[in-house]
């Protein structure tokens, strides 16, 4: 028997029945238009307040729908789920080794130890849940009523497609008594034979077993065109990826560029700078000299006069009239010279400085960067 139950996948269902919220097992799934399917608890706790005709976003892929008239509660259940979960339960029931017979018309034979001897389980009926032996199961079968039921044999290599085949067909909605039946192509609903007496009689209905086969080529074709899609988008996301690289290989690349361009503009400047700096220097030195060259002379010229004014004035005071009589004259012509101020002072050194640079002269000098696409 657990070979059986190993061929049935259930980690593969799960998937399907974990709740994308609380990360469990589905418990009451209630499935929202996009699809996704979630717990009806999570469901409430993460909308809070259940106002009819509020407009609120899926929790996983953000697609808005309308809270039905009724709350939450009235979001539809995923069936599908439901019968995904049975099969996740009959993997587990038929993963355990020797199961005894649960109907127990086998156990009226004693053993060695005088208790009741049920036996080993062979078969599975889906309808009653129980497991039988093929004593019991030989009796199972001879009801009439029992004769629908579908079994399955916990030696035989079971698939899960097979199983949820066997489980029974979900129930109607609005009828609970009543299974689906009928398939109403303008409302395009699965309804039971209540449903199309009631609202759906005026409408074309087909038997849901054979519009299956034709819905079933539907989702063949939107599983292929959903496969392309997602080719597509795949395609997208490995050029994306691309271009990315692409992106940042171009940006540092400029990035260099633009570094090494700011380092020569740098040493271009610093170049320029010394020069300018040196040829100061050189105006400075040569211009000090040629000022120091005439403070020299005028102060030269300086002491001459003044000692002359000195002498001449000791001769006014202390000379005789004959000595100013005799040298009044060569005094005169002397400070007649000495009078003209006749050094050359017609030097003119002037410096400044003005600076040309801008912002927009320094972006023009230095360069352009070209960026398409944003």
């Amino acid at each position: 028997m657990a070979a059986a139950a190993a061929s049935v996948p259930v980690r593969e269902l799960d998937d399907v029945t974990e709740c994308p919220i609380c990360a469990e097992e589905l418990t009451d799934a209630r499935v929202l238009p996009c699809i996704h399917t979630f717990c009806l608890k999570c469901l409430q706790d993460y909308i809070k307040s259940n106002t009819p005709g509020e407009k609120l976003p899926c929790p996983l892929c953000r697609q808005g729908f309308d809270i039905p008239k009724g709350g939450i509660p009235k979001l539809p259940k995923n069936y599908f789920v439901d019968k995904v979960l049975q099969v996740k339960k009959l993997a587990f029931q038929l993963s355990k080794d020797d199961v005894e017979c649960d109907l127990g018309i086998c156990g009226e034979d004693k053993n060695d130890l005088g208790r009741k001897a049920k036996g080993k389980a062979t078969m599975f009926c889906i309808e009653c849940t129980k497991n039988m032996c093929a004593h019991c199961f030989n009796c199972h079968k001879k009801f009439k009523a029992n004769a629908s039921h579908k079994v399955i044999g916990l030696n035989e290599q079971i698939r899960t497609e097979d199983v949820l085949a066997k489980l029974p067909e979900n129930s109607c909605d609005k009828h609970s008594e009543e299974s689906i039946k009928l398939y109403c192509s303008e409302c395009k609903l699965a309804v039971c034979i209540m449903c199309f007496a009631e609202e759906h009689s005026s409408h074309k209905c087909s038997d849901v077993k054979k519009v299956a086969d034709e819905l079933t080529k539907q989702l063949d074709g939107d599983i292929t065109a959903l496969r392309e899609t997602d080719k597509m988008c795949n395609e997208l996301m490995k050029k994306l990826e691309g271009d990315k690289k692409k992106l940042t290989y171009e940006t540092e690349k400029a990035q260099r560029a633009i570094s090494a361009e700011a380092d020569k503009l740098h040493n271009l400047v610093t170049i320029v700078k010394q020069k300018m700096l040196a040829k100061l220097s050189e105006v400075k030195k040569n211009g000090h000299k040629e000022i120091e060259s005439i403070r020299e002379e005028a102060q030269l010229r300086s002491v001459i006069i003044r000692n002359f004014i000195q002498y001449e004035t000791e001769l006014k005071r202390k000379g005789t009239a004959c000595d100013i009589a005799k040298l009044a004259s060569s005094m005169h012509e002397r400070a007649k010279e000495l009078h003209q101020f006749d050094l050359d002072v017609n030097y003119n050194i002037k410096v400044k400085f003005t600076g040309n640079s801008s912002y927009d002269e320094i972006t023009k000098l230095f360069g352009e960067l070209d960026i398409e696409g944003l």
